[in-house]
């Protein structure tokens, strides 16, 4: 091979040389690119997965709403001590829809008691009145000319419960709601649910 033949062919094994780099150049982006794109699966620190539907994170959502129970029961008691002696009865317990300040769908508890016993009305619902707001609530009363026995305190605490009470010259009443606990709906009643299920006590065989 003369001088000029190996030119020629120093010359085309450096051309097949960077046509060789600039593929392995042009796959090494296109795989970046897919990796950027490739989304990630975040979990949560507390509850691990961060699908709504995972067991443990509908577990954790399901103990945050007893404690939010826990938590409306004490603060029920508390108004009742407020308003006076009188003996109170709880009529109705339960699991209702809500939405979060944030706008998230969720589970409350819902609770509303009674006392046919009575005390001056306006009096009444004054002390309520001024022991929801010593503890940060929003209050409103309603009363109208047209129906003297029957005055209607409102109250919101921001992130947390609904609550109402209801003075009349027959009784009085109050309806709580807890905090809403954010989370999959239909996950969260049927774990609820499965452990109402599992901890009432089986029949027994003879």
């Amino acid at each position: 091979m003369n001088k000029s033949e190996r030119v020629i062919l120093m010359s085309y094994e450096s051309k097949a040389l960077r046509r060789t780099l600039s593929i392995l150049a042009s796959l090494l982006g296109m795989l970046f690119a897919l990796s950027a794109c490739t989304p990630t699966t975040t979990e949560n620190p507390m509850t691990g997965s961060s699908n709504p539907s995972d067991p443990a994170t509908v577990k954790a959502q399901v103990e945050e709403l007893k404690q939010a129970l826990k938590d409306l029961r004490a603060f029920k008691t508390e108004t009742q001590n407020a308003v006076g002696p009188q003996k109170w009865a709880d009529k109705s317990l339960r699991n209702m829809d809500c939405s979060t300040p944030k706008g998230e769908e969720g589970v409350n508890y819902s609770v509303m008691s009674q006392t046919l016993e009575t005390l001056d009305m306006e009096s009444s619902v004054n002390v309520v009145k001024t022991f929801w707001e010593s503890k940060g609530f929003t209050t409103r009363v309603e009363s109208s000319p047209k129906d003297p026995g029957n005055i209607r305190l409102y109250a919101n605490e921001n992130g947390g419960h609904l609550v109402s009470f209801t003075a009349t010259t027959k009784g009085f009443s109050l309806e709580m709601n807890s905090a809403c606990v954010a989370g999959n709906q239909h996950e969260i009643y049927k774990e609820l649910d499965r452990q109402e299920a599992s901890a009432s006590p089986s029949p027994s065989t003879k």
